[in-house]
């Protein structure tokens, strides 16, 4: 099974044509807006064996599939064996990076539906990914989808529950918030970053859904004092593998991880913040006022 999910670990695709981002504006502007629904929504979720959050969908309309929700994917991509059985339309290819600063285009296609949960997207934009067949998985969902529909994953209980006015408030009263930051693609792709401390050092860190655990830049080793020969540094291909004495968000300090997993590499971001900094807790992203919170998870559903 693979480490990494996501099409490319910033995120972030790049350069997408003008017919792109016209397809990309409607598909926004005909999802169903939930915000005004008196009740929350929820549907459950599992996770591989990596951590990662695998929600049901559904795609043309009438083909259930099971796809990752990434955070860090910035945007959504099918399988091209599903892509072909959904009749796509080429619509040219959106260029991106991995973390590690790796180049990757994908291919551009229209297809007519794809919903999750409640959360419906006509004409909806989605990248063809060929690694996702030799995966055997249907597809990857990203944030791109929810920018006017907060969300919150909740680890505890493995639902995703799509937020109202009301129960959003609930979150922030009880919860602890912290300003996001976002790489926004002209509305093609969306990846998420925060404020956090690495060890006791800050950095401007993506939120990934994608990543089992967390990846910071190689030069906070020299900040951190880490010896890249220490016996408790593991080596592998360019990476180094030690833990931390904890990772916390800057705004909100005690919400953190003690002695968390870190791979030290060569990447173009400060770090990369994974799954297992949520474990046990609710997390709520809201797009529209550029803002997560960390609460406890809800009652059991």
């Amino acid at each position: 099974m693979m480490t990494h999910a996501h099409i490319a670990c910033t995120g972030c695709f790049r350069k997408p044509s003008r017919r792109a981002v016209t397809f990309a504006l409607v598909s926004l502007l005909v999802a169903v807006p939930l915000m005004a629904n008196p009740k929350s929504v929820s549907i459950p979720f599992t996770t591989n064996p990596d951590g990662l959050v695998i929600v049901p969908a559904t795609a043309g309309g009438t083909i259930p599939i099971h796809v990752i929700f990434d955070t860090g994917a910035g945007l959504d991509a099918l399988a091209p064996s599903l892509v072909e059985k959904l009749h796509g339309k080429p619509l040219g290819e959106f260029s991106g990076f991995r973390m590690t600063g790796e180049r990757i285009d994908i291919p551009l296609f229209v297809i007519s539906e794809l919903a999750v949960g409640p959360m419906v997207k006509k004409d909806a934009v989605v990248g063809s990914w060929d690694v996702l067949d030799k995966w055997h998985l249907d597809g990857i969902i990203s944030v791109n989808d929810f920018r006017r529909q907060p969300f919150t994953f909740d680890f505890a209980n493995k639902v995703l529950i799509f937020e109202t006015p009301k129960t959003l408030a609930q979150r922030r009263a009880a919860g602890r918030s912290s300003p996001l930051q976002f790489d926004d693609q002209r509305e093609i792709a969306l990846d998420l970053f925060a404020q956090f401390l690495i060890g006791n050092l800050p950095g401007q860190c993506e939120i990934d859904t994608g990543s089992p655990s967390a990846t910071a830049n190689t030069r906070y080793m020299a900040l951190l004092g880490i010896d890249k020969d220490s016996k408790d540094v593991r080596k592998h291909e360019g990476r180094y593998d030690t833990s931390l004495p904890q990772i916390s968000l800057a705004a909100a300090p005690q919400v953190s991880v003690a002695h968390p997993s870190v791979s030290f590499s060569n990447i173009i971001y400060d770090c990369v913040v994974g799954i297992d900094f949520w474990t046990g807790k609710a997390l709520t992203i809201d797009v529209g006022d550029k803002q997560l919170i960390v609460s406890n998870a809800s009652p059991a559903h």
